[in-house]
């Protein structure tokens, strides 16, 4: 079976093509398109600039997963279209440039589905795990182990959405947020907190000097509260031209890294949280896992 999962977030529209095959998929590294769903228009509609550009994006989708041999397309929207009033249309009409199955998911599913890709690996071992899944319009927090994700927020905050915010000074995101983060409760005994997504993955590539992105190298790279306040010294006064040249910052990034790093820096000031691991897998492949179940009853 050859399959490929959309993404279809608030700063970008991510492609996962894979092919499962003798009980296990082989994936293809994953492809991105800046988009902007998440920056709408006064009265929270999806702006008719970043719809141009994401049906854009899903056209050169549908040639890439026709070359590829994809037999199953499927994707997922998140915060950007669940929260706008034209969100259903535009994935209707999405569907008429790329065609696929899709479905418009909840923040709490949101959160779940980070959970699930990027824990499948780690949960036999027993102990409870934290995501945080930092995207373009909202942030997502789960808790769980392999038995279910028992606590799970959203929260309006994202990298997209807060840019202006960050902007107005250094602080003004943490003065923003500091009383935002509900109490986490954590029913067993720990592991570790696994940090998802594109400000987070993209944080470890700089962190990295990534001159090229890996998906493998960023599997796993701790990221400590230092760290990240360092990459915020860093980039906070330079100039857009400036960024470009920094190692592991994409240049669809260059302008929201530093509210995206400012949430993370929030989210761990307020836990009490010196690190968090890195994981490059995420609500992608906890799709292709439902894929398989699916395949599997169909076989």
């Amino acid at each position: 079976m050859k399959a490929a999962i959309i993404d279809v977030g608030s700063n970008s529209i991510r492609l996962l093509l894979g092919t499962y095959s003798h009980g296990q998929w082989y994936n293809e590294p994953k492809r991105l398109w800046t988009t902007r769903l998440g920056k709408r228009n006064e009265d929270g509609s999806l702006t008719a600039e970043s719809m141009e550009a994401s049906y854009k994006a899903f056209s050169e989708i549908k040639a890439i997963a026709k070359d590829y041999g994809v037999e199953h397309c499927f994707a997922f929207a998140t915060s950007a279209v669940r929260e706008s009033s034209n969100g259903l249309e535009f994935m209707e009409q999405a569907t008429t440039y790329c065609s696929m199955t899709y479905r418009i998911l909840s923040g709490d599913e949101e959160a779940a589905y980070g959970f699930k890709g990027a824990l499948q690996d780690r949960l036999d071992d027993g102990l409870h795990y934290a995501t945080i899944d930092i995207g373009g319009g909202s942030t997502e927090l789960a808790v769980g182990s392999k038995d279910s994700i028992y606590w799970s927020r959203s929260y309006p905050v994202g990298a997209v959405r807060f840019k202006t915010l960050s902007d107005e000074g250094p602080q003004r995101i943490w003065e923003e947020t500091q009383f935002l983060w509900d109490p986490m409760m954590i029913e067993g005994p720990f592991g570790d907190f696994i940090g998802i997504g594109g400000t987070i993955t993209t944080l470890a590539a700089i962190d990295l000097k990534l001159i090229e992105y890996d998906g493998n190298k960023i599997q796993g790279h701790k990221l400590t509260r230092e760290c990240v306040e360092g990459i915020i010294l860093q980039l906070r006064y330079m100039s857009r031209d400036e960024r470009l040249h920094v190692p592991g910052l994409q240049p669809g990034r260059v302008d929201i890294i530093i509210s995206g790093a400012e949430i993370l820096t929030s989210f761990m000031d307020a836990y009490e949280i010196p690190h968090i691991f890195v994981s490059e897998q995420d609500g992608m492949e906890a799709l292709q896992q439902e894929l398989i179940i699916s395949y599997d009853e169909k076989a």
